[in-house]
C-alpha cells in the first residue's frame, strides 16, 4: 500500500515518565488510577503560506470520437489516485461514515455520462466535480485529507468547521483544483472532427512542502524556520502521487507542467 497523508495523520497518545517529554500534551485526570493525555492541536491556517508554494497545469487531449469515455475514465482514475494518496479526496458530510469508493465512482461515472451526453452544461470541462449533483449532496471534495492529521510530531490539526468561511478557505488553499474554462459544446458539435485540450490547475499554499519557512520582512525582522521535519514526511508522498499522476496524463497524450 502506498504511503498516504492519513497514514501519518492518525493522532497518537504520548506518554513518558519524564515530565519534560510530555510538554506537548494536556493531562486530564478522570480518576486516581488512570491518566489520559490529549494531543495539542493547531488550526489549519497555521500551515499556510501567504503565496502559492506551487502551481501545476494539467492537460489532456480529447477528440470528437473519444471525448466522452476519455473524460470519465481520466476523472475516475484521478479520484482513485487521490483516495490512495490522500490528495484530492471525497469527504462525507456526515461524521464517522466510512466512504466506499467503488459505488461512489460508479454513481459518479453514470451521472457524468448523462450530463455530458445530454449537454446539461454549456461547456465541456475537466474535473469540475461541482457539476456532479451526486457529489454535491453527499461529499465535500477537498485537496488534502487533513482529518485528524498529525503534520508535526505530537500535534494534530484542529477539526475544520466548513460552515465557517475562513476555516473552509484555509482547507481549500491547502490544495486547490481549478478547472479551466472548458470548450463550448455548440462550437464543437458544429465540426465534423475536432481535437482539443482540456485543462485544470493544481495549486497549493501549504507550507508543509517547504524545507524552510521565512516570515516577517518589511518593518518586522525576517525569520527563517527549519521545516525539514515536516516536509520530510510529506514531500515523498506528494512526489509519489505526482509521479503516478504524470503516468495518467501521459496515457491521455497530455502534460503536467509547473507554471
Amino acid at each position: 500500500m502506498a504511503n498516504t497523508l492519513v497514514r501519518y495523520g492518525r493522532p497518537r497518545i504520548v506518554w513518558s515518565p519524564s515530565a519534560a517529554e510530555v510538554i506537548v500534551c494536556v493531562a486530564v485526570y478522570p480518576s486516581r488510577l488512570s491518566v489520559t493525555f490529549a494531543p495539542m492541536q493547531k488550526p489549519l491556517s497555521a500551515y499556510l503560506s501567504e503565496n502559492p508554494v506551487f502551481n501545476y497545469e494539467l492537460t489532456i487531449r480529447i477528440n470528437s470520437r473519444n471525448y466522452l469515455e476519455r473524460i470519465i475514465a481520466f476523472e475516475q482514475a484521478f479520484l482513485a489516485l487521490g483516495e490512495e494518496y490522500g490528495m484530492f479526496v471525497a469527504v462525507p458530510f456526515k461524521q464517522n461514515i466510512h466512504l466506499s469508493m467503488a459505488p461512489l465512482q460508479e454513481k459518479y461515472a453514470k451521472e457524468r455520462f448523462l450530463s455530458i451526453e445530454q449537454r446539461k452544461t454549456e461547456r465541456l470541462r475537466l474535473l469540475n466535480v461541482e457539476e456532479s449533483k451526486y457529489f454535491r449532496n453527499r461529499v465535500r471534495y477537498l485537496g488534502l485529507d487533513v482529518r485528524e492529521a498529525e503534520l508535526e510530531e505530537g500535534i494534530t490539526v484542529a477539526p475544520v468547521n466548513h460552515d465557517d468561511e475562513l476555516e473552509h478557505l484555509a482547507a481549500v488553499k491547502m490544495m486547490e483544483l481549478t478547472p479551466g474554462p472548458g470548450l463550448e459544446y455548440e462550437e464543437l458539435m458544429d465540426e465534423f472532427y475536432w481535437e482539443e485540450d482540456l485543462r485544470v490547475r493544481i495549486k497549493s499554499s501549504a507550507n508543509i512542502w517547504l524545507e524552510t519557512i521565512t516570515s516577517g520582512g518589511g518593518d518586522e525582522p525576517e525569520v527563517t524556520v527549519d521545516n525539514r521535519a515536516v516536509s520530510g514526511r510529506f514531500l515523498p508522498i506528494f512526489n509519489a502521487w505526482l509521479e503516478e499522476l504524470r503516468k495518467l496524463v501521459k496515457a491521455e497524450k497530455g502534460s503536467l507542467v509547473a507554471i
